[in-house]
Order: structure tokens, then C-alpha cells, then sequence
């Protein structure tokens, strides 16, 4: 995966079928490519998360970004249905806000390019 785009979809695919899987939720979401980096923007409407659910999450995603990991990862990883995706997901982002709000929840993750 040498393309931007690539992992970018790499990355909302990972996002959006984790939430799926897990909680069926409503989604929408929004990537905006800009210079120097993109930003996505997800919104998850519906989620029956509890707080111990929330918090495994935030620590899952908020890791450091280890470029030189990414193409390597993601060929080994394939489509599992557990979380360790979402460890690549944060190993792929320079910065990420996860926040909830009752049974929604917001996540922005932004790349670097």
C-alpha cells in the first residue's frame, strides 16, 4: 500500500467495519484531503458502548504513529474480527480525538502525508 488513498480507505474500512461488527451502529463519515494531510471524520449514532468498552477503545487507538510499520501490518493482519486492527488504525494517525456523547459517539483521526 504505497498510495495515500489506499490507506486512507485501509483506514476507514478498518474504523467503520469495527463499529459495525460490534455495535450495528449508524454511521457517517467524511474524509477531507488537504495539503499536507487528511482528516476523517467519523460519527457513530446508536452505540450501546459501556465505559469500560469506551475506555479499551481510546487506549487501542491512541498509540504512537510507526510509519515505517504500516505496508508490513496491514498484509499480515487481513480481516479479523477482533481489535488488534484498531492498533493499526492509531499506528497510521498522527493525531486522534475520540469523544462521547450519550450513545453517540465522534472520532477524528488526522494523517500526515
Amino acid at each position: 500500500m504505497k498510495h495515500e488513498p489506499k490507506k486512507i480507505s485501509k483506514i476507514v474500512d478498518e474504523i467503520l467495519t469495527y463499529f459495525l461488527y460490534h455495535y450495528g451502529t449508524r454511521a457517517e463519515i467524511v474524509v477531507e484531503p488537504e495539503p499536507g494531510r487528511y482528516t476523517i471524520r467519523f460519527r457513530f449514532a446508536d452505540v450501546e458502548m459501556t465505559d469500560e468498552e469506551f475506555e479499551l477503545l481510546s487506549e487501542r487507538l491512541v498509540v504512537r504513529r510507526q510509519p515505517e510499520l504500516e505496508d508490513y501490518y496491514w498484509q499480515l493482519a487481513g480481516e479479523v474480527e477482533d481489535n488488534s486492527e484498531i492498533s493499526l488504525v492509531g499506528m497510521m494517525c498522527d493525531s486522534i480525538e475520540l469523544d462521547r456523547e450519550g450513545e453517540s459517539i465522534s472520532l477524528v483521526l488526522v494523517r500526515k502525508v
